[in-house]
Parts: C-alpha cells; structure tokens; sequence
C-alpha cells in the first residue's frame, strides 16, 4: 500500500522536537533554491511541519490535557506515586496560568506555527509549480490547525506571517473574530489546492482533511461567535456544516469500518486507509518512529506480557464516563488479544489476569481489582477503571509502543458532525447519519424520536474517546463543560478558555491574560 516515503519518514524522524522547548529554528541563511533541487529535498522542507503532528499525542502536553480535563480521564495520586497538583488541577478545573501541562500545549501549537512558517518561507521562494503549491498548502493546513486548537482553548494568541523575518517586532494578537475570519479565509484557500486520498501517499494532508478542519470550524461557530463568559449565544452555522461532510462522504473516497477495533490495532495503516482514516498520523519503528507509551501510563505495575515489562499504573478513567456506556456494546471492550496480553481492549474494570490466566495481585499482594471509584488526592493502587484505545502488538520487540497510526480524523466523525447539525436544524434524517455508524458497531440503531443531543454526545464518546482533543470540545459545544461530576465542584464559567501561560505574558506585554484568570498572575 502506499505509505510516506522513506526519505520523507526519516526527515519525520530527524525533525521531530519536543513540544517543551519552544525555539524558532533557523535553517541558515542561504536561499531556499540552492537547498531545493528536486521534488524529494522539497518534501523534507515540509517534513518538520508533519514532524509537529506527533506532538499532538505527547502525554505531557496537548493529549493530556485535552483528555485531562474531562471526564474521559484523571492521573490521581497513588500515594507517592503521580503525586503531582499539575495533573489534578487539570482534572478538577482547579488550574491556572502557572499550570505546566497548559503551559506545554500552549507552546506545543506555537511551536507548530513556527515550524510552518520556517517551510512557507523558504517553499515561496521556489518556483510556484503545482507540486510546490501543493507542499505550501499542506503546511498552511498544519498551520492552521495549531490556530484552530489556539483559538479554541485559549481564545487569543499571538501570530506572525511566513513572511515576517524581523523578529524584533512584536507579533499581531489574533482574537477569537481575527482568528476566526483567517481560518475560514486559509482553509477556503487550501481546500482546492490540496488533492484527494489516492493522489498523494498515506499519511500526506488531503483536501477532505482540511474540509473536516473547516466543519469542525463551523461546528463550533456558534461557540466562537458568543460572548464571554458562557459563549452560547453566537451564530449558527449549521448548513456549511452539512455542506462540507456532504462533500466528504460524497467523494466516495472513505468508508465506515466494520471492525471499530481494527483501526487502533498495531499496524493499523493498512485497514485505517482502506476505510475510515482521513488525517491518520504515522508511526514507523523502522525509522525510529516508534509510537506512543499508551499501555504503560494506564495499566498496572503488575499487568506485563511480552517486551512490556514496565508499566506505570497511571491514569484511569472516571464513574461519569463508565455512566454513559450500554456494556454491551462491541467498543466498550473487546477481548481479541485477551489470551496473548491478558487484558481486554476497551475499559478495564473488576479482577486482571496475566496472560496465562493467572490472577494478578497488587504490590502489596491482594487481589487486582480495577474499581470505578477512586479518589484524585489518594487512590489505591487498583482504584480507576483503565482504558486501552490503541491496542499492542504481543509480539513486538519494543518496550513501550507498537507503532499504531494514530486516528486523528476519520469518516464516523463526519457522519457524526452532519447528525448533530441536522438535528439542531430540525432536519429527522440526522438519525440515518448516527444509524449509519451505530450499524457498523452492530449496536441498536434509534428511531428519529428516540435521537436526542444527549445521544449525540454520547455517540462521540463512544467514538473517540481517549483520541485526544473531540471530548473537551464537545462537552463546551454542548453546555457541559462546567457541570459538576464525580471529584470535581462546578466549574466557573471563565474556565471554558484555559489562562494564558505565565511564562507567555511574561514574553510578550502585548499578549493579556484571559479574563478570570488575572488574580493568579
């Protein structure tokens, strides 16, 4: 099947940086023409902008944080174990300006802006052929998601133009209307330009991904347009919604998986592209692409097979989210690699076993026994039901990953976006959109008066729980975000936007704190 390119994975693999250490990176000063000669040096120009995408899974920034702060997941403290305020602030919207995990994704999109900047800057100064329009497209696609997330979770931020070399002038502040109006505006550019799945390799931007982008814009149009604090009473743009996944599911080029668990198996390229994978994100260990530690931060010390014999006993999910679940449905769990690992795919609750059957005790030898319940400030070792989204490989020789893609857009989204629009249009075939995906899950399908916005929401957490950035976004769109749920009061309306970083005011007196958060500074 088609994948990236070798020379462009491994330009992935030396380009990929730390979403912590926010430097803008100097290429040199020679023209971009007598580093480019030909189409494979003109890939690795936009190489570290893809690079950037792997930082949007980093478990010490943007995915922690998106997940922490709903009621998907919580890191709580076991004993002296996890004993960190960052993790449960995050957790018990108790945070503030000086919250490093915040701090880490907030630097995690800037640094993501930077890096295509640097490739636009030096991709304008070649001749403007199809295949380098194209190049600049995909890194303002890049672009404009990390303005997307800014624009969501913070509300303002700062931004320089590709063509802004003199840095000792400060940025322009893009508000939430600027931002706004810009993304519509880049997006509407790009979409044209950047070319359909099967025209580019697996793994590559594609025109449906930025199409997805600019729904998931619209979706929350609404949201972007209302006033502070609560943002309800904004304009709707439901029809372009409607639009754009018609336009996605009409081009005929994705398709409903019938096997929910095959796209998050190791080596999931092959499947993911053959159905539903959209903005898929490569891991490849045979160029030092490894993946991501997804089993070691959520399960046991004791829960070892294979290479895995260092697991972390982290963070587990919550009593609300285990609330919302008919158990039997295919993607609560899944017990395919159950005689190999031990455990099952899904939620892991009640007695764990190795993977000869043994029933595993805890360190301190009584039985392990995940619970639903635990305690933020002090859990038991077993306390938190745990939760494997992306599933290992039995047989790998790494430690730590199994180099599974990592889903970051796929069809059921979309289908799921037109539902809810439809539904808020008043339009009753928004229940064939959401039956479309419950039928491929082989769960019951609702009748149009049965579907309701709660269902809707709880059909994205079905989806995409654990995948990063969806439920904190829709919990906001859906007037949920500041509800009290289990170890955690009411949440004041100003913390719908996260605070600006401290180290971020501190850089820039131009950039101002959002409002609520000024007595933490």
């Amino acid at each position: 099947m088609k994948r990236i390119s070798i020379i462009f994975a491994s330009a992935l693999m030396l380009m990929a940086t730390s979403c912590t250490d926010l430097k803008e990176e100097i290429l040199n000063e020679q023209d971009g023409s007598t580093i480019v000669s030909d189409s494979e040096n003109a890939q690795m120009l936009i190489a570290p902008a893809y690079a950037y995408l792997r930082d949007l899974q980093s478990r010490s920034g943007v995915w922690l944080v998106m997940e922490s702060l709903t009621d998907e997941m919580v890191f709580p403290t076991r004993g002296t174990d996890w004993n960190n305020a960052d993790y449960r602030t995050l957790f018990t919207h108790d945070y503030d300006s000086k919250n490093g995990y915040i701090k880490n994704t907030w630097n995690s999109f800037m640094l993501g802006i930077t890096k295509c900047n640097i490739a636009m800057q030096y991709l304008s100064k070649l001749e403007q052929t199809d295949e380098i329009k194209g190049y600049m497209a995909e890194a303002k696609f890049v672009r404009a998601l990390c303005m997307y997330h800014l624009m969501d979770c913070f509300g303002h931020f700062p931004f320089r133009e590709y063509e802004e070399l003199d840095y000792s002038k400060s940025p322009q502040i893009l508000d939430r209307p600027k931002a706004l109006e810009r993304l519509i505006a880049e997006l509407n550019d790009v979409i044209p330009v950047l070319k359909q799945k099967g025209d580019v390799p697996y793994g590559r931007v594609t025109k449906a991904a930025a199409q997805m982008l600019l729904a998931k814009v619209y979706l929350n149009y609404q949201v972007y347009t209302g006033t502070a604090p609560t943002f309800s009473d904004g304009t709707a743009k439901w029809d372009e919604v409607i639009s754009l996944c018609d336009d996605i599911i009409g081009s005929g080029k994705y398709t409903l998986a019938d096997d929910f668990w095959k796209l998050y198996l190791a080596k999931n390229e092959t499947y993911s592209d053959q159905t539903e994978s959209i903005l898929p994100i490569p891991y490849n260990s045979s160029v030092g692409l490894g993946g991501i530690p997804w089993l070691n931060i959520t399960l046991h010390y004791n829960q070892t097979f294979g290479s895995f014999k260092n697991m972390w006993n982290g963070c587990c999910t919550t009593p609300d989210f285990l609330s919302i679940w008919d158990v039997t449905d295919p993607r609560y769990q899944d017990s395919r690699l159950k005689s190999q690992v031990g455990f099952n795919l899904g939620i892991l609750v009640g007695q764990q076993y190795g993977p000869d059957g043994t029933a595993l005790k805890t360190r301190t030898g009584l039985p392990l026994i995940f619970t639903p319940e635990f305690s933020v400030q002090n859990s038991s070792e077993a306390q938190g039901a745990r939760v494997i989204k992306y599933a290992p490989d039995p047989t790998s020789t790494y430690a730590s990953s199994s180099e599974n893609d990592f889903q970051y857009y796929r069809l059921a989204d979309v289908y799921l976006m037109r539902a809810e629009a439809k539904f808020r249009k008043g339009d009753a075939t928004a229940v064939n959109d959401i039956n479309a995906v419950r039928s491929k899950r082989n769960v019951k399908t609702y009748s149009a008066s049965e579907l309701s916005l709660a269902k809707i929401m709880n059909e994205r957490a079905y989806e995409f729980y654990w995948d990063g950035p969806s439920r904190r976004n829709d919990l906001v769109r859906f007037g949920k975000y500041c509800n009290s749920r289990y170890q955690k009061l009411e949440t004041p309306t100003y913390k719908i936007l996260l605070p600006i970083p401290l180290s971020a005011l501190e850089a820039n007196p131009e950039l101002t704190q959002n409002p609520g958060y000024s007595e933490a500074l």
